[in-house]
């Protein structure tokens, strides 16, 4: 756990580090507390704690999957910085921490030994310009070393990086008067260069202290014993705890050297006390091999070997069920056997690929039109479209083929990003049809009222006028002139024939009119003429009967 609230201090050399002041803590065992620079280390972590502390999930809400396009491509980006610790990741912490605490144990600062290693030292530079240090230092040493070997992409530079991280790289003792360098971690030179390497380390020095070690130590006229024993002399001055040399896999190609070098970082252990981290690819293995026997003889190096996940362990169950919960695309997919089965496929359980193809899924996923989910089918498309590269060498791991492995003998890292720049393409073409497409329909749209208007002004019905527009416009999707549309439209409303619908208009004599009968009173004389002309009689007398019509005698003579 890093110190935060320790205080922060600068050394004044041209180029200034922020280092963190000595914070002392208990450290549980009784030899531990008895050295200052076990003590400024953080404390011995459980496991659960130590996962808790190098776990390192992207953020994800519910809602984002929601969001545009754009916005979920940077959601997917997340996983690049995706961290889930394996069991593989607690053995190596613990075995770091055992190197770098039980390292410091015979080079305590407060006892006599620490200065007589010194001295020592210092001889071997003055007497024999470095060439016989294992005769000058007599003193032993409580250092053992540690090899790493497994493919590319199986994250062991990763967890490494997570774990040196968990302590401070430079700590400053006010009571010593000086700085404790707790870790320092430099590449294997490609030529195999003890000088190479040599230059290296002083570099990596000077960018922690801002001290001019390079410019002083990598003189033309300086040998290579001399410079290896200044190396010696730095370490031992700066109380480096633990010298991590990646990329071992360089030697291979190295036409001298390699065994001096090897054996360098032997006597490192043996000779200065200082644990020593070789990590490498396979191809580095026979090189290693050897140098195996000698280190275990000396100081009681261990060796690990990383491979890739096997699909039924439960890492790969662990870490496969962990990733899936990421999902941005539109339509979240269980992890059903037989995605897992194409995953495990197409990844070789690969924890690098693994990752790159689950972002690149994603990506093509939301790229393209539909519900997004992700499909076996998609997971195939994608393998063989963004790992080209890398499908000899994964046909190799699958076929379980030694011959071929060889021939590859490392897994080239995988850029991703020219593939999800394709993705991003995809989405932009798509963008920009559905662009076109709004023009086209805000273009018909325009075309559609203009020739209902002119419709309107030739009396014809809204109704009719709206169907035969729209009927012109989508059979004449090139014609922009508005008379020659109108025109087709006005002579489709007289035909009624649309295609799409009934008849539209009806002729005046298709049209029946339905009469009204009138609302009769009693004795009404419309009723009784209209009777009298049904029955061809005269009306006269039905007429006179009701009193309509009077007796002319009677009228008068009365």
């Amino acid at each position: 756990m890093k110190r935060t609230d320790s205080k922060v201090i600068t050394q004044n050399f041209d180029q200034k580090y922020v280092g963190i002041e000595a914070t002392y803590i208990d450290q549980k065992l009784r030899e531990y507390n008895e050295n200052l620079l076990i003590q400024a280390l953080p404390p011995t972590f459980d496991n659960e704690e130590f996962v808790d502390l190098v776990s390192e999930e992207p953020e994800y809400g519910d809602e984002e999957v929601c969001w545009n396009k754009s916005e979920r491509f940077h959601c997917v980006a997340r996983l690049s910085s995706y961290f889930d610790p394996q069991g593989k990741t607690i053995d190596l912490n613990n075995n770091i921490s055992i190197l770098i605490k039980r390292g410091y144990l015979a080079r305590n600062p407060l006892k006599p030994t620490f200065a007589l290693r010194s001295r020592q030292i210092y001889g071997a530079i003055e007497n024999s310009s470095g060439s016989e240090l294992e005769k000058y230092v007599s003193q032993p040493t409580s250092a053992s070393g540690l090899t790493l070997i497994g493919p590319s992409g199986m994250g062991k530079s990763t967890n490494l990086h997570k774990i040196l991280s968990l302590y401070d790289q430079v700590i400053f003792h006010s009571k010593l008067s000086t700085y404790q360098i707790v870790w320092l971690k430099v590449d294997c030179p490609h030529a195999g260069s003890l000088k190479g390497l040599c230059t290296d380390i002083f570099m990596a020095i000077d960018k922690l202290l801002g001290t001019t070690y390079h410019t002083k130590f990598s003189s033309r006229n300086h040998t290579e014993d001399l410079m290896l024993a200044q190396v010696a002399q730095l370490a031992h001055t700066h109380y480096l705890g633990l010298l991590v040399i990646d990329e071992m896999q360089n030697l291979v190609n190295a036409r001298r050297g390699k065994d001096d070098l090897l054996n360098f970082l032997v006597k490192m252990d043996n000779i200065i006390g200082v644990p020593v981290i070789k990590v490498g690819t396979n191809e580095a293995l026979p090189i290693l091999q050897g140098n195996f026997r000698n280190a275990r003889r000396g100081t009681g190096e261990g060796s690990i070997i990383w491979d890739r996940m096997q699909k039924n362990d439960d890492d790969w169950q662990l870490f496969v069920e962990n990733l899936w919960e990421y999902q941005w695309t539109r339509k979240k997919v269980g992890l059903s056997p037989e995605l897992e089965e194409a995953f495990y496929d197409e990844s070789q359980g690969i924890i690098d690929v693994a990752i790159k193809l689950f972002r690149m899924v994603q990506c093509r996923s939301i790229a393209l039109e539909g519900d997004e989910a992700i499909t076996v089918d998609l997971i195939r498309q994608v393998a063989k479209d963004g790992l080209y590269l890398l499908k000899p060498m994964l046909a190799a791991i699958r076929n379980n083929d030694e011959r071929e492995m060889l021939r590859y003998k490392d897994i080239a890292p995988l850029n991703i990003l020219a593939y999800e720049q394709q993705c991003l393409s995809k989405l932009n073409e798509l963008t920009l049809r559905k662009n076109k497409l709004d023009r086209d329909k805000k273009i018909d749209s325009n075309l559609l009222r203009a020739t209902i208007a002119e419709l309107l002004d030739l009396d014809v019905s809204p109704h009719v006028a709206k169907e035969c527009a729209e009927q012109v416009i989508t059979d004449n999707k090139s014609e922009l002139n508005i008379a020659n549309l109108v025109a087709q439209a006005y002579k489709l409303s007289l035909t009624g024939s649309t295609g799409h619908t009934s008849v539209l208009v009806k002729s005046k004599s298709q049209v029946k009119t339905k009469r009204i009968e009138p609302a009769y009173q009693k004795d009404d004389l419309r009723q009784i003429v209209a009777k009298a002309i049904e029955s061809n009689v005269s009306a006269y007398e039905d007429i006179k009967s009701v009193g309509l019509i009077c007796d002319p005698l009677t009228e008068y003579i009365n």
